[in-house]
């Protein structure tokens, strides 16, 4: 399972506070409301709770609050609401301060907020609005907090949403910013960097930032952002020592997190990591403490892929302790979520399209509009120095006429190219996930036969990645898509779901004859020579399917759960083979 995609979301939501206007210091017990909102600036950077008390009196006194007043104090609620969660409550406060604050700097702060809201609630068109709109401020911001406030912000969602590279564009503006003496802007930018190289498996390259991190971070006083990418780099070695200097020093990591960022996906993930090394040891009792402490964390939170993670720890700890049912629970509970992960991943990547069309869009009606005020200068030149008016005028019409239409057709071609590229794997060349599953949900819409799903995930992908770079992992996607896309027939559907994992839907097509495709498929993948990547080492995968019988009542989603629970199978059973779940009716079938 790859990692969650998460980010230095309280560092942020600190910014905004930061970046507050300073009304003036307390001079008395008699606190005016400037000084009210001032104390409460100071507080969130402690913690919601220690700001609820005057957030109250400021929430008393917002009727006799003059314009600015109502804008800041609406401000810091939003930011309270997202210390703790309440993101619904974050993006509707947020959305009536943005009617009172008119200062670029200030607007930039609560569309970071509804941004954040938005992306917490799954409404990633609506964060992908707010991200631009700020974006478009930057220009108009003169002082260093708030610019940094919108480029963590952009980084911060576009990461979240797996768009590494425009993430890595953001973070490199931010290292281009002025330094303020506290090397705020490096420690973002390099913390950035690192968080997004983790995401991407691309360890070199994290471990080359983290020096920089603790030089600027510590250094500025951001020691949250330090240690939440140091928790990062502790779960990449967990998950690959099998030493004991690792956990001890995670350990220590983890109660030193806590007391800084509770709660956090960072705190969540490295209890989760600790909770599989002593799973790892055989000591499943003392993993159950730390699983039991990372799901609850979870289950105060909105991170759908870190519920589904530390479910499978769940199960995998009360398996080894013998606790089947328990187990059987959280493997149910496992097997949900990660449905819900692929629609919130399918409404992500669908969301970043729209975007990007959008912007697209825009500029091509920008390039318009200026070739036709170009145009219009030239009809009234045109004009003053021709006394064939009527001539000139069936000219420039002629002109116009031929730019819309130029435009017309290039707007089409370019809903084509999206229409391509939304479907296509850029790697493999195959179908993405996005155009795979709509492909199979409407093949699952013909009831008349049999229909099958196989699902098939690479042996020790991780290995050959680690051990000869990621360009001879790319080596063996493609190759292996090739040699796959070879053993299947015309009407066959296959499609990369992400990373190392495949699926392949066979429209009426029987177990016995999904079995009899699997085998060839991996017999194809056993078979690949690995020399023309320049390296030598074997391949192999792991298979799993499922079948909906004729006139049954299993949907996609279904059947693709069951061959995922298939493929765990055979992944447990010793990789390289196939195992089939059997005919899914609404009902859990006994596996084959």
């Amino acid at each position: 399972m790859r990692p969650s995609r998460k980010r230095l979301k309280i560092a942020a939501i600190l910014l905004t506070v930061f970046a507050l206007p300073s009304f003036g210091q307390n001079q008395d017990s008699a606190q005016t409301v400037e000084q009210l909102l001032n104390k409460a600036a100071s507080e969130l950077k402690l913690g919601p709770e220690a700001a609820k008390s005057t957030l109250n009196r400021l929430k008393g006194l917002e009727p006799t609050l003059t314009r600015l007043q109502r804008g800041e104090y609406l401000k810091l609620q939003s930011s309270s609401y997202a210390f703790r969660g309440m993101y619904r409550d974050q993006v509707e406060t947020g959305k009536s301060a943005l009617q009172f604050v008119e200062e670029p700097e200030q607007r930039a702060g609560v569309l970071y907020l509804l941004a954040d809201g938005y992306a917490s609630l799954g409404e990633y068109d609506n964060a992908l609005q707010s991200m631009t709109e700020s974006i478009q401020l930057l220009p108009k911001i003169v002082n260093l907090i708030p610019k940094v406030d919108v480029l963590q912000s952009a980084v911060a969602l576009l990461e979240s949403m797996g768009a590494y590279d425009e993430a890595l564009e953001y973070a490199e503006r931010l290292a281009l910013l002025p330094d303020d003496g506290t090397g705020m802007a490096l420690c973002f930018s390099v913390a950035d960097k690192a968080e997004i190289a983790f995401a991407r498996r691309d360890r070199d390259n994290a471990e080359a930032q983290l020096p920089k991190v603790v030089q600027y971070c510590d250094g500025g006083g951001f020691k949250v952002v330090t240690l939440s990418i140091r928790a990062l780099d502790a779960v990449e070695r967990l998950n690959s020592s099998n030493g004991s200097q690792a956990l001890t020093e995670s350990l220590s990591m983890l109660t030193e997190l806590s007391k800084v960022n509770d709660r956090s996906d960072y705190d969540i993930r490295l209890a989760d990591a600790i909770a599989n090394r002593y799973l790892a040891m055989g000591q499943p009792a003392i993993a159950e403490r730390y699983a039991a402490r990372a799901l609850q964390w979870t289950n105060s939170g909105s991170a759908i892929q870190l519920r589904q993670q530390t479910s499978v720890t769940m199960a995998n700890v009360f398996q080894a302790e013998g606790k089947l049912e328990q187990a059987l629970n959280y493997l149910n509970q496992s097997n949900k979520l990660w449905t819900t992960l692929l629609e919130d991943r399918t409404k992500k990547g669908l969301a970043y399209e729209h975007m990007k069309f959008r912007v697209q869009d825009q500029s091509m009606q920008l390039k318009l509009l200026g070739q036709i005020n170009q145009l219009l200068t030239t009809e009234r030149e045109l004009q003053n120095r021709n006394k064939n008016i009527l001539e000139l005028l069936v000219v420039v019409t002629a002109l116009l006429l031929t730019f819309a239409s130029i435009w017309g057709f290039r707007t089409w071609r370019q809903k084509n190219d999206y229409r391509t590229y939304s479907q296509i794997d850029g790697l493999t060349k195959i179908s993405n996930r996005t155009h795979f599953i709509a492909c199979a949900h409407q093949a699952f819409r013909d009831a008349r036969g049999n229909i099958s799903i196989v699902l098939f995930d690479m042996d020790e992908f991780k290995l050959i990645n680690d051990t000869y770079s990621h360009a001879a992992g790319d080596w063996v996607l493609k190759t292996v898509s090739s040699a796959i896309s070879a053993c299947l027939r015309s009407q066959d559907m296959f499609g990369r779901l992400g990373g190392e994992e495949f699926a392949i839907c066979l429209p009426r097509t029987s177990e016995q004859e999904a079995m009899a495709l699997a085998e060839r498929c991996r017999s194809a993948i056993e078979g690949i020579d690995s020399t023309p990547s320049g390296h030598q080492f074997s391949l192999s995968a792991s298979f799993g399917i499922a079948v909906r019988p004729p006139n049954g009542i299993a949907g996609f989603e279904e059947v693709l759960a069951a061959a995922d629970r298939a493929l765990y199978q055979a992944k447990h059973f010793g990789r390289n083979r196939i195992v089939a779940y059997g005919e899914v009716s609404g009902h859990v079938s006994q596996m084959a």
